[in-house]
């Protein structure tokens, strides 16, 4: 769909005459004498769901402006390209619709027919090429998403309380992630990958699985192998690199002194530190064949005492700041109790 806007009649069958000519049947072209019709005709599109691709628009015009109109379109629909038409030398009005409409192209009136003709042509092929990416991606998410789901089940059905690790590990990680101030598409895919932190423990014989703080130093080393392994099942192409990066990395240290990269400091990608803390964290509180949990205001020094040897001292940061959300997560109420830390502000105090 695209929409011509202009208070001039003649100008909006000009319009719409040259753009059918040079788009061809195929593309819909409507018009609308003023912002506010515009607007009003977006919404019956919105309310029939048929998607927006182009907004062509004078700046001025009785009532609202261009400028305001494209500024509209986009909190309406951040996909749809705009172009505005202007007569004059209005520089801060175009400025206002770059910054604040994402304006795709502005040309000026009269306008020349191979212009428009071409802006309008590369717009609507920007937009259908997005479109193209975003279902892409959609789908890569779903595939993903079912991923993860069959891979956390193997976990599940070799061991229960790991596959609950491994998704309380996701939650403390959402929670790292939004504290540090990281966008919704960062804190999605984190949330999602880091329940593969431990998927690389499929190529570790069971017998080492259970062996716990009891290993030798040959079970030690090839227990240190399962990070080598997951990194090699998710380094594939379609996968998110993030997966790898949370399943290779994620015991190294802030210190360089982890495994098996010896990564320090900023050299480790940050989803890594983040699951590095929840991982930790969790392990510590949580029951294990081999050993018994700690309670959880030790388990928290033991974080905060760690920022900038084992971890990333901003991550700790934002453990710290997140304590209330993380002991209302965390798989350890009676500990809790019996702690006297059953206050989530006070735990580790």
């Amino acid at each position: 769909m695209v929409l011509c806007v202009d208070d001039e009649r003649i100008v909006l069958l000009s319009l719409k005459a040259e753009l059918r000519s040079s788009l061809g049947a195929e593309a819909r072209v409507e018009t609308a004498e003023s912002g506010e019709e515009a607007l009003a005709f977006l919404g019956e599109l919105a309310a029939e769901g048929i998607p927006l691709a182009l907004v062509i628009s004078d700046l001025r015009m009785p009532g609202m402006g261009g400028d305001q109109l494209l500024a509209h379109v986009r909190e309406r629909d951040a996909e749809a390209k705009s172009i505005l038409l202007t007569g004059y030398a209005d520089l801060d009005a175009v400025a206002s619709a770059i910054n604040h409409a994402g304006l795709y192209r502005f040309l000026t009136k009269p306008w020349r027919r191979e212009d428009l003709a071409m802006t309008a042509r590369e717009a609507l092929a920007s937009w259908t090429s997005q479109r193209l990416i975003e279902e892409k991606n959609r789908t890569i998410e779903l595939l993903t998403v079912s991923m993860v789901t069959a891979l956390e089940n193997v976990n599940l059905v070799n061991d229960e309380e790991t596959g609950l690790h491994v998704r309380r590990v996701g939650e403390y990680a959402r929670v790292l992630a939004l504290a540090l101030g990281k966008e919704g598409p960062f804190v999605k895919r984190l949330s999602l990958y880091a329940s593969l932190h431990d998927i690389g423990k499929i190529g570790v014989p069971r017998e080492v699985l259970v062996s716990g703080m009891r290993y030798s130093p040959q079970e030690r080393e090839t227990m240190k192998r399962h990070v080598l392994h997951g990194g090699r099942m998710l380094d594939m192409p379609g996968i998110d690199p993030m997966a790898r990066n949370v399943a290779l990395y994620h015991h190294e240290r802030w210190d360089g002194k982890g495994y098996a990269a010896g990564l320090a400091g900023e050299d480790i990608p940050l989803e890594a530190r983040i699951v590095s803390v929840a991982d930790v964290f969790d392990a510590m509180t949580t029951a294990r064949p081999y050993k018994e949990p700690i309670s959880p205001g030790i388990a928290v020094r033991e974080i905060l005492e760690g920022a900038g040897a084992a971890f990333d001292p901003a991550v700790v940061e934002a453990f710290r700041a997140s304590l209330p959300q993380i002991m209302e997560l965390c798989a350890c109420g009676e500990l809790r109790d019996r702690d006297g830390s059953s206050e989530p502000g006070r735990a580790g105090a």
